[in-house]
């Protein structure tokens, strides 16, 4: 392959895994599984690549030497394979977490996800250094189609047998979900793992102070106390919790379904969607015929919620990503 269909295809090869990997952080339901399968095998087709780069990459160091820009060069590529090793062992062998002071414990995705979005702006730039306008022929002609179409499934097919490899071993990459993630803390109540978004403090409330309050279209505003919210919590279910860090853990909540408080304060004809906002202000839009699948548990594993698992009352809402 020359090496101008060679730049540009892992140009195209990563905006596509940029692209669907920001979409599949969105993506929590089977339905959206095709958004994961277009992004893996991307990063095999990627992995194709690498020989043809290798050669374009010495060749340009023997002509420029070492200069800032080849220094540039060098650490957009660290970077580059760093993104896309840990991706391929975070689907195979696994990789095991890491302690990022400040930002907590990280799974292999996290770090896979870090690495990635580190790369995006630098990997534009040196884009823009090194941009070779592409002639008609790298893009329209019919062997441009036909070495795009192999690539792609080159791509497709590694992917497969890494699948296959992984399940055939044992292997934990094997054990993952369609979205990544794997399991951790199952039924184990509050010792499954933190959700916290990023590196936000756990915040400690006290119930007796807190209350619940639902407004905005409704007949009836409500306050509620900790005990009166106790007092309806009579819902009981069964859900996946598939956090975007790289793991996921299916408990059973008990609490209050949204839709009981609803009820109780009579929505008004014309309203559309709810929003569930936070103590600390961290707020989602759901679409209010959804709010039958919402519960706000108090409990998890008949164990009262703690702090670090949402106390005094969390959303668990089954077929959405861990921050929802």
């Amino acid at each position: 392959m020359s090496a101008r269909f060679v730049n540009l295809a892992i140009l195209t090869l990563l905006v596509l895994e940029l692209a669907s990997g920001v979409g599949g952080v969105l993506v929590g339901q089977q339905g959206g599984q095709w958004m994961f399968w277009l992004h893996r095998i991307g990063g095999w087709g990627l992995a194709c690549l690498l020989c043809w780069k290798w050669g374009i990459v010495v060749r340009s160091y023997r002509r420029h030497g070492l200069t800032p820009g080849t220094v540039f060069s060098a650490l957009v590529k660290v970077l580059f394979l760093v993104s896309l090793g840990s991706g391929l062992l975070w689907a195979t062998t696994g990789l095991p977490r890491l302690s990022v002071p400040l930002l907590g414990s990280w799974t292999g995705l996290s770090l896979h996800v870090a690495v990635s979005l580190a790369l995006a702006p630098l990997l534009a730039l040196h884009a823009a250094m090194r941009w070779q306008r592409p002639r008609r022929v790298d893009l329209a002609s019919r062997r441009a189609a036909l070495r795009s179409l192999g690539l792609l499934a080159a791509g497709f097919v590694l992917w497969r047998v890494q699948e296959t490899t992984a399940a055939a071993a044992r292997l934990c990459g094997a054990e993952r979900r369609f979205t990544g993630s794997r399991e951790e803390g199952s039924f184990q109540g509050n010792a499954h793992p933190v959700t916290n978004w990023l590196s936000d403090p756990v915040l400690r409330l006290d119930p007796a102070g807190w209350r619940l309050r639902v407004s905005g279209l409704v007949e009836r505003e409500l306050v509620l106390s900790y005990g009166e919210v106790l007092a309806l919590a009579d819902g009981l279910r069964q859900a996946l919790l598939d956090c975007t860090g790289g793991w996921y853990t299916v408990q059973r909540w008990s609490g209050v379904p949204v839709v009981a408080l609803l009820e109780r304060a009579d929505v008004r004809e014309g309203a559309r969607s709810l929003i569930v906002r936070s103590a600390t202000g961290y707020s989602r839009r759901f679409p209010l015929s959804r709010a039958g699948e919402l519960l706000l548990a108090t409990r998890v594993e008949r164990e009262p919620l703690s702090s670090e698992r949402g106390s005094p009352l969390r959303l668990v809402a089954p077929g959405y990503r861990g921050y929802h």
